[in-house]
């Protein structure tokens, strides 16, 4: 495994004025793809948690849409937890352990660059997991209102659990320590947005608050997609109603994003942490 992300390192920096910057993240996410296809336990918990964390919350889930609303709740959301969070976090903090990301900063790839790269084959996964659960809504019958609402949801949830896996690796010390850095928020993110408890059932106060974690919003806009349905529970019919409606769900995904991508790229150490 260091063995390839050494050579990989040296082909990057190879050449006196280096590779174009897409040419030089491509071989990177290549150099990542490889190494998730090779270690095992990566593999099972980006493929195979998802559905089994899904299985085990589908029949708690209580939604307004129906088993098709429900089936893709949930298999995008814990797929965004399993996949993109998890997988990544842990992938980031073996790789700063064994110096692999020391070495590639030395070269030509900037930090933005290396730490987003081991997130392409997991976009990959996910956006596969995503297209199994729309098909399978499909095939029970439930129709999609609104597409480009069900494609925001799956890019803002996507950029904002990278950037969160981001800060997260900066914080966590070693690969084991990983599934007590990254408990909190799944935990959080089960219980207050709709999988376990439906938001209808916590105070008002808490239901707010429920919809400025970086998981609910995912979960609002899924819901509104299918049902035409906002957060307040009304149906959203017109442009200004949709409009101000959409925008306050994926606020807070843009805040999480870019707030947890200066955060890590700010925080994180190059450096082997003990």
């Amino acid at each position: 495994m260091t063995a390839l992300d050494t050579q990989g390192a040296h082909r990057l920096e190879a050449g006196p004025d280096g590779p174009a910057p897409l040419r030089r993240f491509a071989a990177l996410a290549r150099a990542e793809t490889t190494i998730l296809l090779r270690n095992s336990t990566a593999i099972f918990t980006a493929v195979g948690m998802p559905f089994v964390v899904g299985f085990a919350f589908s029949g708690m889930s209580q939604n307004r849409g129906g088993l098709g609303v429900m089936l893709t709740m949930v298999l995008v959301g814990t797929a965004l937890m399993f996949v993109v969070y998890y997988t990544m976090v842990t992938s980031l903090v073996g790789r700063r352990q064994q110096l692999v990301l020391k070495r590639l900063l030395a070269g030509e790839p900037t930090p933005l660059e290396i730490l987003t790269a081991p997130a392409v084959p997991l976009w990959v996964l996910f956006a596969v997991q995503s297209l199994i659960a729309i098909g399978g809504a499909l095939l029970l019958g439930t129709p999609v209102l609104h597409p480009w609402a069900l494609l925001l949801a799956l890019l803002g949830g996507a950029t904002a659990w990278t950037a969160l896996a981001i800060v997260s690796a900066a914080l966590t010390r070693t690969v084991e320590s990983a599934q007590i850095s990254t408990l909190p928020l799944i935990m959080i993110s089960l219980l207050l947005s709709g999988f376990s408890v439906p938001l209808d059932w916590l105070p008002e106060p808490v239901a707010r608050v429920a919809h400025l974690m970086p998981m609910t919003p995912v979960i609002d806009l899924i819901t509104f997609a299918y049902t035409g349905i906002g957060v307040d529970g009304r149906v959203l019919t017109s442009p200004s109603e949709v409009l101000p409606g959409v925008g306050g769900m994926l606020l807070p995904l843009l805040l999480w994003s870019a707030g947890s991508l200066l955060l890590g790229l700010r925080r994180f150490r190059w450096d082997a942490r003990s």
